[in-house]
């Protein structure tokens, strides 16, 4: 029987950040997404999730929705991949 398991992929970026937030989180570092997403990809890529049954996918931490949505979508298809590895 899979395990139910739930997602959390972490996005770092601000436009501004707020004094209540405790995340992890950088404003005007938008030069870095790129690096950040093919970081983030890689350590995805080296994950097997056959044996679990995915309930959830939060994306969050600083402000996603500045995230190219592009990159949103090459998050997912890893882990829909990663699904199917090995």
């Amino acid at each position: 029987m899979k395990k139910d398991i739930g997602i959390y992929i972490h996005i770092p970026f601000c436009k501004a950040k707020c004094y209540y937030c405790d995340f992890i989180s950088y404003a005007d570092k938008d030069a870095l997404m790129g690096s950040y997403i093919a970081a983030l990809l890689k350590e995805m890529n080296k994950k097997d999730l056959r044996e679990y049954n995915i309930k959830t996918i939060y994306i969050g931490g600083g402000t996603p929705s500045i995230f190219n949505s592009k990159y949103i979508g090459e998050i997912l298809q890893e882990i829909r991949l990663s699904r199917r590895k090995f």
